[in-house]
């Protein structure tokens, strides 16, 4: 049983912020070449993520805590992504996935663990053709799912969708299904600029049948449970908030790997600095100062409402919504103005600084950090907060 098999894991004394990952930065910035090129992270990589339990995070084998490693895991991503965006982008959203893992049936988790320790969860966006039908001896899953970082090294896959037919359709708007990668065809269509080796391949399910002990209402796995057992908030808390601003680790750490990149690039070919160099270089510098402000401000929202034990009002995850955008924005300002000042020569794909700007970009068109949704949310919030005084004189 896997709470046994626990005891066996070597445990770390972990620190606020998990400075073990500054040892792994060169050997990751010397990979990075070539996991772009390969588009997906080294097997190296992956033995040391996990051999360092930073995929374990917050998983079923995560090391039990008076408060949680939630912010552990998105501070040791936004290390990781100082030298590579995709391995700091795994680390905080695939590895993040143990936390709905951990939320599963004991003999669900059990199942999952059953071939060993070291098991990577996957997730994939739903399609056009993306099904999900009732049967009664499980869940028929069929069609197309986007966008699956990762899953060429993950062990299971979870997916979620509606299943009108399911008899608890009526009160549950979407199911989770949770599948072996073994049972699906994984697609080479992930061909993006950006974190290619992040391998966010698209799969394919063809009347595969998930039994019902691995099918759950999506909507009852994410809720808050002040009932569930263990010490760490992320069982208890609303779940939402915090796999979705996971995102702001490797998108804050590509920014400060990039602008640390620009400097010794700099330091190593000018004897005399332009000035202007040093204006754009300090514009950057106060930006990235900014993001890191939210950064911390973002971190410490979610961690104290999960110390608490309270779920985010409306108001505060709008808020929390804007915050993330506008960090994603200013990271990628920050890129843009340092890769605007290279010249020709520094136009090759092979450039660190041009590898972070492809990486950088593709971070903020994710729908967690999505700019117009966010604001004009935010926006008519703003809105709405100023006329309600208004009419009621």
């Amino acid at each position: 049983m896997l709470r046994n098999a626990e005891k066996s894991v070597q445990r770390h004394a972990f620190s606020q912020d998990d400075h073990r990952a500054v040892h792994y930065l060169p050997q990751w910035r010397d990979r990075a070449p070539t996991a772009e090129k390969n588009r997906r992270l080294s097997s190296a990589t992956f033995d040391e993520l996990f051999a360092e339990g930073w995929l374990d995070w917050v998983s079923p084998l995560a090391p039990a805590t008076r408060t949680s490693n939630w912010p552990e895991l998105v501070g040791s991503a936004r290390i990781a992504a100082k030298a590579c965006a995709s391995t700091g982008w795994l680390l905080a959203l695939v590895g993040g996935h143990g936390s709905i893992a951990r939320r599963l049936p004991a003999l669900c988790v059990d199942q999952l663990y059953s071939t060993g320790l070291r098991q990577l969860f996957a997730s994939a966006s739903t399609s056009a053709d993306s099904v999900l039908r009732f049967e009664p001896g499980g869940v028929r899953v069929d069609g197309r799912w986007r966008f699956s970082s990762g899953i060429e090294d993950a062990n299971w896959l979870m997916l979620n969708a509606p299943c009108p037919s399911h008899p608890d359709a009526a009160h549950t708007p979407r199911f989770l299904v949770v599948i072996s990668t073994s049972e699906v065809e994984k697609l080479e269509s992930w061909d993006s600029c950006g974190m290619a080796a992040t391998g966010s391949h698209d799969v394919l399910t063809q009347g595969l049948l998930v039994p019902h002990e691995r099918v759950f209402a999506l909507d009852a796995v994410f809720a808050q449970n002040p009932l569930a057992q263990g010490s760490d908030y992320i069982d208890k808390v609303p779940l939402v908030p915090y796999l979705t601003t996971s995102i702001i680790g490797p998108l804050l750490g590509c920014a400060e790997g990039a602008v640390a990149t620009f400097v010794t690039s700099c330091n190593e070919s000018l004897t005399v600095k332009d000035p202007r160099i040093c204006e754009q270089v300090a514009h950057s510098a106060a930006q990235l100062y900014t993001a890191e402000l939210l950064y911390g401000s973002l971190i410490k929202r979610l961690h104290d409402a999960g110390v608490s034990g309270q779920a985010l009002d409306t108001q505060q995850l709008l808020l929390l919504k804007r915050d993330r955008a506008y960090l994603a924005q200013i990271c990628v300002q920050v890129v843009r103005r340092l890769v605007e000042r290279l010249g020709a020569s520094s136009l090759a794909a092979s450039n660190p600084l041009q590898r972070a700007w492809r990486d950088i970009q593709t971070m903020a068109t994710h729908r967690d950090v999505a700019w117009n949704e966010s604001m004009q949310a935010s926006g008519d919030a703003v809105f709405r907060s100023i006329a309600a005084p208004l009419q009621k004189n």
